[in-house]
């Protein structure tokens, strides 16, 4: 091997080197990223379904997309969200689903066992008032996770 070659082989395996360990440090943004494009239909299509149980004032499909591990679903039975429900004036009219990111892993397991991942979902929501009549657009960020094997809304 002449001394060119080895240089250039050296040289070569120093950046596949420092290219692996970059990787090692850098491996979680990456892989989030590519992960949310094979999840993003699921995760898209877990918010429409969600938003049409609400839309529906289908309570028992609203109460089923609640994750087994928030708080509110550890806190309140089904009968309890009925009644707060059934108190509430306001009614989503309708939604759009802005934006899908930040998909992370669950860096908290011992508060979430069960919690694979998190991920944001953006939606712009037109809710109407019962009460007043009045109708607003609101911004909201949701927390969904990925409890099971299934998508809920956190």
């Amino acid at each position: 091997m002449t001394a060119g070659l080895k240089k250039a082989t050296l040289a070569a395996v120093g950046c596949m080197v420092v290219t692996a360990v970059a990787a090692l440090f850098l491996w979680d943004a990456p892989r989030n990223r590519l992960e949310l494009v094979f999840e993003r239909h699921t995760i898209e299509q877990t918010t429409r379904d969600y938003f049409k149980a609400e839309m529906d004032r289908d309570y028992r499909k609203v109460y089923g997309f609640l994750a087994p591990s928030s708080t509110y679903r550890k806190t309140h039975t089904y009968e309890e969200f009925l009644r707060d429900m059934s108190g509430s004036p306001v009614v989503i009219k309708s939604y759009r689903i802005v934006d899908i990111y930040r998909l992370r892993g669950n860096h908290d397991p011992v508060a979430y066992p069960a919690v694979k991942r998190f991920v944001q979902v953006e939606v712009e929501v037109d809710v109407g008032f019962s009460d007043t009549g009045d109708t607003s657009t609101c911004n909201y960020c949701f927390t969904f996770l990925k409890e099971g094997g299934r998508w809920y809304k956190g």
